[in-house]
């Protein structure tokens, strides 16, 4: 598995969900003329939607593909205030360069809406359950390639 980032963002009351979906878009796609930054303003309304429930307090936003992994959290309530465990700092490395992809949390009844709405809008971002476990595979793909190519039944005889 490849390197995990995790950043902390605050959010309601310092700052409204579209604050916050614009403050994750700066940290996870920092060239204000990138194409991540266009993809990402696609799905803004169903992502504040997302931060909105609070889903993201305990199931991070996670950003694979084009460089480190990312989870984004979200702070909320007395910890957003006093920033108790809120990290902000500008990535190593932009998340959402190359071929890269983004699932965000949704509470379980808002999944299969906020999933449509997503895909509707996005082919690189996918709307998950809080309950769901995240895929700790680099790609979603990267199960299926192999960098040998081997012939199993030449392999196998004896």
């Amino acid at each position: 598995m490849s390197t995990v980032l995790a950043r902390r963002v605050a959010s309601t009351p310092v700052r409204t969900a579209v604050e916050t979906w614009a403050r994750i878009v700066e940290i996870v796609a920092p060239d204000p003329e990138s194409p991540a930054r266009k993809e990402l303003a696609k799905v803004a309304g169903t992502a504040c939607s997302s931060i909105a429930s609070e889903a993201p307090k305990e199931a991070p936003m996670v950003i694979w593909g084009g460089g480190p992994r990312v989870r984004v959290y979200c702070v909320f309530d007395e910890d957003a205030i006093t920033q108790d465990g809120v990290n902000e700092d500008a990535l190593p490395k932009s998340p959402t360069q190359g071929d890269w992809r983004m699932s965000i949390p949704f509470l379980a009844d808002d999944v299969a809406w906020s999933g449509a709405s997503l895909a509707a809008a996005s082919s690189r971002v996918s709307a998950r359950s809080v309950d769901d476990e995240i895929e700790e595979e680099d790609e979603p793909a990267a199960a299926s390639k192999s960098p040998l190519n081997l012939n199993l039944a030449e392999f196998l005889k004896s």
